[in-house]
């Protein structure tokens, strides 16, 4: 029994993966038709992180992760005692779901990193899980039957989703793995048939961040293979990637005004009564507005509560709701850590996340094109959580982004979910599957 637990943990991993948008997708029509809180999503997920601590403490026998495992389980009781003592029972559900929410990535994410040498996820498997995400969205726009990214206002569309922030956030992060297998499939059909149904998904969404990181991934990519071409001296192919640039800005350009992103940046300037986006650094209110999404208004509010509470809610944090209310969040993951579980919280959640991920950063890789490319997905992840947030204290997103951490780390090529690089339709449904295949 240990011995099948151990043999088939990739496919485990890789089968969670990629049913993320499958959850995320009845998330969505859970809370739109139903409107409950605790969604398959969530019962599923608590279900994947006590099965993964089972599998890590009892299979792989890794008593090492018991002491971050108690560091984490004292701090959630003594979080919860503080919510009891100073709130008392009403909004006490809501509490314990944002310190599951909150805690999910710090514990898979040792969990995962203890067992780091049997864990081999596939950049396909990745590729996958966005292409799911990407169909759940453009199949409902065709048909004009999603739901809209915004309530009043903007416009947009989100096909079976509910929260734009954290399904914005996985397409963001994705897209340097996006573009990693692009470019190393020769299949040009099914290529380009995918590059027009993502920008399609990206651009009718209505929200910045994936269009932002799209336009990080290509510059980078520009940059990496020009240096590669200045080495080698092949000014030819330099011409012809700069011509094709050009062809494709101009392609965007021409495109962008029929966008929902586009429709949404003209309203929200008409909104604040300013003709050029130029005008919106000018003053403190209209850049906390445009650009920050009033965030910095929410940080200044949710700082004055903190201000307010007593030594042990600083401590152990003044936690997601008030008066049995759900408060606004600031949707700045590190702030929302801070003030939420107090300057306790905060340490153990950066140590154990940014101490697992310094061990992995610190080890000599050389800098090919995919690591490369997971090097930009660390860095919008980072962007990302401190900008946009919902992306280290989601679990759909985090679970993606623990994923792309430990891909990071350099390891002997083995076995992998998926084996396959090709593009060809029909290659995910042929893919080599359950360590088939040794690259």
């Amino acid at each position: 029994m240990e011995k099948n637990w151990q043999k088939n943990i990739n496919l485990l991993l890789g089968i969670f993966l990629l049913l993320g948008p499958i959850l995320d997708a009845l998330t969505g029509m859970n809370v739109h038709y139903l409107q409950f809180n605790v969604t398959i999503g969530i019962l599923v997920r608590i279900l994947f992180l006590v099965s993964i601590m089972i599998i890590v403490l009892f299979v792989f026998k890794k008593k090492k992760v018991i002491i971050p495992y108690l560091i984490i389980g004292l701090y959630g009781l003594l979080y919860i005692i503080g919510m009891v003592c100073f709130k008392g029972r009403l909004g006490l559900f809501e509490e314990i779901q944002g310190l599951f929410k909150t805690f999910y990535y710090p514990i898979l994410i040792i969990s995962l990193y203890a067992i780091k040498e049997e864990i081999h996820i596939s950049k396909l498997t990745l590729f996958t899980t966005l292409f799911l995400y990407l169909i759940f969205i453009f199949v409902p726009l065709l048909l004009g039957i999603g739901y809209k990214t915004y309530q009043i206002t903007k416009v947009g569309t989100l096909g079976f989703y509910n929260s734009a922030n954290e399904i914005g956030g996985i397409i963001a992060i994705l897209t340097p793995i996006l573009c990693t297998v692009l470019y190393s499939s020769k299949k040009w059909i099914p290529k380009i048939a995918f590059i027009i149904m993502y920008l399609v998904v990206i651009l009718m969404m209505g929200t910045k961040t994936p269009l932002l990181s799209l336009g990080i991934t290509i510059f980078v990519s520009m940059i990496y293979f020009f240096l590669i071409d200045i080495k080698k001296k092949n000014y030819k192919r330099i011409i012809i990637s700069l011509f094709i640039t050009l062809i494709a800005v101009l392609g965007m350009v021409t495109i962008l005004p029929k966008t929902n992103f586009y429709k949404n940046i003209k309203t929200h300037l008409d909104f604040l009564k300013v003709e050029k986006i130029t005008d919106v650094f000018e003053k403190e209110e209209l850049i906390d507005h445009f650009i920050f999404s009033q965030r910095l208004s929410f940080f200044q509010n949710k700082a004055r509560l903190y201000y307010k509470a007593n030594d042990y809610q600083k401590l152990f944090g003044i936690g997601y709701t008030s008066k049995g209310k759900i408060t606004k969040m600031i949707e700045m993951d590190y702030f929302d850590i801070f003030f939420s579980h107090g300057i306790i919280g905060f340490l153990v959640f950066m140590i154990i996340s940014f101490g697992v991920l310094y061990k992995i950063l610190g080890k000599d890789s050389s800098l090919s094109y995919e690591r490369c490319m997971l090097l930009v997905s660390l860095t919008l992840i980072l962007i990302t959580s401190l900008l946009t947030g919902h992306i280290i204290t989601a679990p759909s997103v985090s679970y993606i982004v623990l994923i792309i951490v430990l891909s990071l780390d350099k390891k002997e090529k083995k076995e992998l979910f998926f084996a396959s690089n090709s593009l060809e339709i029909g290659g995910i449904e042929t893919a080599q599957e359950n360590y088939g295949l040794k690259l």
